[in-house]
């Protein structure tokens, strides 16, 4: 296998596990500025 295919697997996987464990922080912060901003 080609060095740059397994760089491309590695980085899409990394992406993968890092918007898994992000995501969900990130979708609460964002509804959390979305409240103050609209003064819910």
């Amino acid at each position: 296998m080609p060095g740059w295919v397994l760089v491309t697997l590695m980085t899409a996987g990394l992406v993968v596990l890092i918007w898994a464990v992000a995501g969900p922080a990130l979708t609460g912060l964002f509804e959390q500025a979305i409240s103050r901003v609209s003064g819910l």
